[in-house]
């Protein structure tokens, strides 16, 4: 995970729950006359049997409307806007996990695609973090009723599983139904039931379960207390029908600590960090592409040449300044505190391919860092070299002793003439920039407020002025 797992690069289903009477739930499976209207016109006839199995669709709407308004504000964030956006973005409704994570993807696509405002991104994911820490109240539990004392058929005695994208929204359902026993008898029985439009009608969960390895979600209609309706799916098409669904557990609390974990802004977001961080080769795609352009080359004009060519350049291009801008991303949220320094040195030595051996560093024999390695490592001090060595803690002197090894190291490779002189110069700058105190010969780009582009203006007029 995210906290401290490695950063380095490249079940059996429920027993049945006994019914009220000891047995499997029995009940009418047809609907009778409600004081509200049922979700379809005309009058209530038994449901409609099928031959083919049923499967739910994925309510996708939350998703899409979630990432329009996040583009939007994304594509508006600057440093002097930074405060009211970053505010309206901690506002959105968590309704789903993939709610959550479509909000973490295009936060953590802008930060690695403008890698210099990677400070400001990741104060954006500060104050997310902050403020969704409540996002868990996305989270069901599944074979669990806090009010079960109310409901004469609910347990809650597990197994326990937890989902993180349960909602009543459901284009089709199936029912009427006048209890929610009867929508459990009919998600267990053996006969396959024709759904009908859910419209506009509004439904609310009543009960999550999972019994004789079949999910069954029962919902009433809002305002009545004898409408219910359900969905239901084989657990092995939970993925099919777009329904998250955790491992089983025995034990309620290792439930929900495991989906608190699991669903936390911060784990997710680190996760994601880590997945690109750990990729083997970034180039993957990249070179099954240039593969392709290679074999059809023969048969292109010299003016499709050119221009796959420069299209395959302009992706390599991309897809390099990605990696580079996650492991500066990265650095900037270790410098917020969101990462650990243990993690800092686990990316360190996996970019410089060493192991430590009594406390020394030792290169990894037949494995080479290769020029994305060298770039990546250089970019990562230069983000949290400062810092590392303002350590002012208990651990300062283990920290001192690992910079030292990691200079040393790095002192070596300036001169190792195997390497091109673009990278040696790269690390003899960076030893340079230590040895002046992390303090830059050239400003770096950063996101400016107008009053801070304004006073830098005025200081380059004046500075003309004097030199004129």
């Amino acid at each position: 995970g995210g906290g401290g797992g490695e950063w380095g690069r490249g079940q059996a289903a429920p027993k049945p729950q006994p019914g009220r009477d000891g047995n499997r739930r029995g009940g009418n499976r047809g609907g009778r006359h409600h004081d509200q209207e049922p979700l379809f016109d005309g009058p209530v006839v038994p449901l409609a049997k099928t031959d083919n199995r049923w499967v739910p669709v994925k309510d996708d709407s939350a998703v899409v409307r979630v990432n329009k308004l996040v583009q939007g504000i994304l594509n508006k964030m600057t440093k002097e806007k930074f405060n009211r956006l970053a505010t309206q973005i901690c506002n959105i409704d968590i309704e789903s996990f993939d709610v959550l994570d479509l909000i973490i993807k295009k936060v953590y696509e802008k930060a690695i695609d403008e890698p210099a405002f990677g400070d400001m991104y990741a104060s954006l994911c500060v104050q997310m973090s902050e403020k969704m820490s409540d996002a868990q109240s996305f989270v069901s539990i599944v074979n669990y009723d806090s009010n079960a004392s109310a409901n004469a058929f609910s347990s809650n005695d597990g197994p326990y599983y937890w989902s993180a994208n349960v909602n009543s929204t459901d284009s089709k359902v199936i029912g009427p139904f006048t209890s929610a026993e009867e929508c459990v008898d009919v998600a267990l029985g053996d006969e396959p039931m024709e759904p009908i439009e859910r419209g506009s009608a509004e439904l609310e969960i009543v009960k999550l379960i999972v019994e004789d390895d079949i999910f069954v979600k029962i919902m009433k209609r809002t305002g009545s207390t004898d409408e219910f309706y359900t969905v239901f799916f084989a657990v092995s098409d939970a993925e099919e029908a777009g329904q998250s669904l955790s491992q089983k557990f025995d034990d309620l609390d290792a439930c929900l600590n495991d989906a608190k974990k699991k669903n936390s802004f911060k784990f997710s977001l680190l996760n994601k960090c880590q997945d690109e961080f750990q990729k083997a080769d970034i180039y993957v795609d990249w070179k099954k592409e240039k593969s392709e352009y290679e074999e059809k080359k023969a048969d292109l004009t010299e003016k499709e040449r050119a221009e796959a060519e420069e299209d395959l350049e302009f992706r390599r291009a991309k897809i390099k300044k990605q990696m580079l801008g996650n492991v500066r991303f990265i650095g900037e949220l270790y410098k917020k505190a969101m990462l650990r320094e243990n993690i800092m040195h686990e990316c360190i030595r996996t970019l410089m391919k060493v192991d430590y051996v009594k406390d020394e560093i030792v290169p990894q024999e037949d494995n080479l860092p290769d020029e994305e390695d060298h770039e990546a490592l250089v970019k990562l001090f230069i983000t949290i070299g400062p810092v590392l060595d303002g350590r002012d803690n208990s651990k300062k002197k283990n920290t001192n002793d690992k910079m030292k090894s990691y200079f040393n190291r790095m002192k070596s490779l300036s001169g190792d003439m195997s390497l091109s002189s673009r990278l040696r110069f790269m690390y003899q700058d960076l030893i340079e920039l230590r040895a002046n105190k992390w303090v830059t010969r050239r400003k770096e780009e950063k996101q400016m407020t107008l009053a801070e582009i304004r006073k830098e203006a005025e200081k380059e007029e004046r500075q003309q002025q004097r030199q004129g």
